[in-house]
This record gives structure tokens, sequence and C-alpha cells, in this order.
């Protein structure tokens, strides 16, 4: 059990344990034979997340407000003046339903921190202002919010939080929606790490880490280079590579002529390829 301890991060000194720890003590224990390493991180985020939530919670409940209703009052702040945006797109940037933004305006409009006014574009929609008491509400809730997430990190140093922000975008990049790809990634189109061991375990071949080639431009570097749908990127410039933000600033740092080799599966066999970024 202690092998197993140990390879999931838990300190010898279980005076250092947090609540993570003793799960994973306990699972070490009774089912050595599963990898529990993926809750060392896992359960830890959301363990994090419900308590930084309850503590901002209180900032906000002291103004009248849920944390829902302040994300709705960002959201307008930081489109600039005139602090406005369409009903739709305010729905899309909250990721909520209408009727159920409807429902959180409706209030919001009641208390005069909004106001819904005609949208001239589009006769069956809406837009949604942040009124002057809205706008003054945010100058006072924003800056008590970040004094308290700021408290929230204490015990992280500032290189700490670069860090673990930095680990944090690698993540999330990979499980958002993929944005347009720049010219920087030579006429190819990935699928995040994650995706790809899904699609690769699916068709039976092995569950590799790496980024999953979805699309070759035909006449672009990559294809120039041999690279072909379904080659997956293992290791860029003989570093692995896990996440497309890597992969992106390797290739973004390429000038004219220059070149990168690349480790690639095709299948499961592997290969090396070195592409190299157009000339003017």
């Amino acid at each position: 059990m202690g092998e197993a301890r140990r390879a999931y991060g838990v300190p010898d000194c279980e005076a250092t344990w947090d609540s993570v720890d003793y799960l994973l003590a306990d699972w070490a224990r009774e089912r050595p034979d599963l990898d529990f390493g993926p809750l060392a991180v896992i359960n830890r985020m959301g363990q994090v997340r419900r308590k930084f939530e309850q503590h901002m919670a209180e900032v906000f409940s002291r103004h009248g407000l849920t944390a829902a209703d302040f994300l709705v009052i960002v959201n307008l702040r930081r489109a600039g003046q005139p602090y406005r945006l369409p009903q739709s797109r305010l729905m899309n940037a909250l990721g909520l339903t209408s009727g159920t933004v409807s429902l959180r305006l409706d209030r919001l409009v009641k208390a005069g921190i909004v106001v819904r006014e005609p949208d001239p574009d589009d006769r069956r929609g809406s837009l949604i202002r942040l009124s002057d008491d809205g706008l003054r509400l945010f100058d006072v809730v924003a800056p008590e919010h970040l004094a308290n997430e700021d408290r929230l990190l204490s015990a992280l140093s500032g290189e700490e939080r670069e860090t673990l922000a930095g680990l944090l975008r690698h993540l999330l990049v990979s499980l958002e929606p993929p944005r347009p790809a720049p010219d920087s990634h030579l006429g190819m189109s990935v699928e995040s790490a994650h995706a790809a061991r899904g699609l690769r375990s699916a068709v039976g071949l092995s569950d590799t880490a790496g980024l999953l080639l979805s699309a070759v431009e035909a006449g672009s570097p990559a294809a120039a280079a041999g690279l072909q749908r379904g080659d997956l990127i293992v290791e860029v410039g003989g570093a692995p590579v896990h996440n497309v933000g890597g992969l992106a600033a390797t290739l973004a740092g390429l000038g004219e002529g220059e070149a990168v080799d690349l480790a690639v599966l095709r299948g499961d066999e592997p290969h090396r390829v070195v592409v190299r970024q157009a000339s003017a």
C-alpha cells in the first residue's frame, strides 16, 4: 500500500494530508489494481471550486447579489460602453438556456441593475444594458470581490500562482471548443489529447497521449511534410506534446523557411517528419 500511496503523491507525513490524500490512501489499500491518480487532480479541483464559491457567495450576498447575478453584470461591463449586449449573445456567454437567462434578467431588471431595450436589428430580440445603478454597483463589488479572490489564494506564492494558472490554461484549452487555427498551425487542425485518446481507443489503437490530426490542408506545409489525417503528434522538437497551447507556441516561433521535427504515430507505427514553415 505504501508504494501505491506514494505513486499518488501522498506525503509520508500524515499531518500534511488533505481530504483527498485520505481518499487516495483508502483506495490504494482497497483497490491497488485500479489507478486513482486522476482523482488527485479532479477531486481537488472540485473541492477547491466549491470552497471558493462559498467564500465568494458571501461577498455577493452582502450586496444582494448571487454569483450568477454578478456574472451578468461582469459580461455587460466588459463589453465596454454603452455596456450593452443582445440577450442572445449574453445567453451564449453565460451558457444558459433562453428561459433561464430570461428569469435571471427579470430579477435584475426589477432591481434596476439592468435595462431591457428593443433591438433595432432583431424585432424578436432584446438588448440588455447595464444601468447607471448597475455600473455603480460593479464599481463597488468588483474591488471587494478581487480582494477576496486574492485572499483565497494566500497559500500560493506569486510564482506558484503563475505556474498553476499555466497548467490550468493547458487543461482548459483542451476542453473548450476549438478556435480557428492560426497560420502558425501550418495547414493542419488537431484534436485535443483527451479527445485523441478516446478516438484512438474506440478503434483499437494504443491509448497514447498526443494531438490527433483531424485535417491537413492540401498544398500546405503539413501536407508537404507527409502528415496525414489521423496521425497522432506525440513530440514536437524532441519534447512530448500533450496540449494545443504548447504546439501552437512552438509553431508560432518558426520563422520563414524554418523547420521543426515531429514524432507521430500513424496507427501505432512511429514516424518522424520535418515540417517547414513556408517562405514568403
